[in-house]
């Protein structure tokens, strides 16, 4: 038989616990140790997503919203008695316009609107915000969200004054096709012009009444105002669609918007134009209006002339209103206008024409100008003195030219076989310009001649006359 031992751990005398104890605390603690990461890792776990969430959120605030912005501030810049101010907003929570001066703070708008963009129309009347002229400092502050501002601070000038007007001359009469001329006194003013409904047609400064020194404005305005009147000339026109009744007014603004408004007293006198028909075919539709068209066919011959009698006409208007933009601001010619030597009139200002075709009226226009005919290719002078401003095709029109005398007054020469004068060029009355042709919508060899007022045409009637311009357009008085 084996025997049988029993091993048993020995203890040592001069400690109390066994070396089992030093185990079990051991295991103990690295349980223990397990238990706290286990739970750590746990809670991160749980904290994580909300972690990456904030992360995530600011990121997307800090790189992925866009600024708020704030369109059309500079209109602040300088306010007149009564200004409308129209600002646009885009990516913004939150904003807000402040003036201050003096000490004092005026909230012109304050608000959080529902969507990101919106447009603000804001009226600003200085005095009814009690504010006085002068400087003061506008700050405007707009929000998209978190971490994402912007604030501008504006310098701002307010003048609420209005310039002087004085009409020194005006007709009493102007007929509906014609021109008036008009002489105002001005102080004060950086824009004068005569109003008609909605046209404006420009006033020319031409010399200082009396000439006194300038003297500062409160706080120092951004461009001092002038102590002093100005004398300013105007040409303008009673166009032939002017309506029954219409009033002239002279206007003269400053840079801040103030206006200063004085009605002439021109009487309007309406005119009846003569009304003519005229017969279109086949022949004139293919032999004009298809080459304009710089087409070979059309399947449409009434539309086709439709096309070239209406839109182009409208387009030609246009063209030349933008081509009278560009004139001296001095008179260049002087007397009266040259009619075209040894022409016959064909057609007057303001017939009011029916096209008819295949017996039904497809088309109406009016004749704004006068045609005269000759012989064929025969030359053109030069109405009066001034400045070539166009010499090329412009459509209905054909062949171009166009002369500036100054002050916006300006003379039309259409339909010509041959120019003889380039843009740009000083030409003098009576000097060949040109010869007469059948360019354009035109039937047959002939020169349509127009003056023009601010772009518009009127008649040439009262041009060809001594009489008339001395005593409605003379520019010496």
């Amino acid at each position: 038989m084996w025997a049988r031992y029993i091993i048993r751990p020995s203890y040592d005398k001069n400690h109390t616990h066994c070396p089992c104890d030093q185990v079990i605390k051991e295991r103990k603690h690295i349980m223990s140790k397990y238990n706290r990461n286990g739970f750590g890792r746990l809670g991160l776990i749980l904290v994580l997503p909300f972690i990456i969430l904030v992360i995530s959120y600011l990121i997307y605030k800090l790189f992925l919203v866009a600024d708020p912005v704030v369109t059309g501030i500079e209109a602040f810049e300088l306010l007149s008695a009564d200004k409308t101010v129209t600002i646009h907003g885009e990516n913004i929570k939150t904003i807000e316009i402040t003036l201050f001066q003096d000490g004092q703070t005026v909230e012109l708008l304050k608000d959080a609107p529902e969507n990101t963009q919106k447009t603000y129309v804001l009226p600003v009347k200085p005095k009814e915000l009690k504010l006085r002229d002068g400087s003061a400092v506008m700050s405007i502050k707009a929000t998209a969200g978190f971490l994402k501002e912007i604030s501008h601070e504006l310098q701002v000038f307010i003048d609420t004054v209005p310039p002087v007007l004085e009409i020194q001359r005006a007709p009493t009469v102007i007929q509906q096709g014609s021109a008036g001329f008009a002489v105002l006194r001005v102080k004060n003013a950086d824009d004068v012009y005569i109003k008609l409904n909605d046209l404006r047609f420009p006033a020319f400064k031409v010399a200082t009444d009396k000439k006194e020194s300038d003297k500062p404005d409160q706080e120092g305005s951004i461009e001092q105002k002038k102590n002093e009147f100005e004398i300013y000339r105007v040409f303008f026109p009673a166009p032939f669609d002017i309506k029954k009744g219409s009033i002239f007014y002279a206007m003269a603004e400053d840079k801040a918007g103030n206006e200063r408004v004085r009605s002439l007293s021109t009487r309007l006198k309406m005119k009846d134009f003569k009304s003519s028909s005229i017969t279109i075919d086949d022949v004139f539709i293919q032999s004009v209006v298809t080459p304009l068209l710089n087409v070979a066919e059309i399947s449409d011959p009434v539309e086709a002339f439709r096309t070239v009698n209406e839109q182009w006409r409208k387009e030609s208007v246009e063209k030349i209103i933008e081509i009278a933009k560009t004139t001296e601001n001095e008179v260049l010619w002087k007397g009266r206008f040259l009619q075209m030597r040894n022409s016959k009139v064909m057609a007057r200002y303001g017939d009011k024409r029916k096209y008819v075709y295949t017996g039904k009226v497809v088309s109406r226009s009016a004749h704004l100008g006068y045609d005269l005919a000759s012989y064929r290719h025969a030359p053109i002078q030069a109405a009066n003195s001034g400045i070539v401003r166009y010499a090329s095709e412009l459509s209905i029109y054909g062949n171009t030219v166009i002369i500036d005398h100054g002050l916006g007054l300006m003379s039309i020469y259409g339909h010509l076989s041959e120019l003889a004068v380039k843009e740009g060029w000083q030409v003098e009355k009576g000097e060949i310009i040109g010869k007469t042709g059948a360019t354009g919508l035109a039937g047959g060899d002939h020169l349509h001649f127009g003056i023009l007022v601010h772009g518009y045409e009127v008649s040439p009637l009262y041009w060809w006359d001594t009489k008339w311009i001395t005593v409605h357009a003379a520019t010496d008085n």
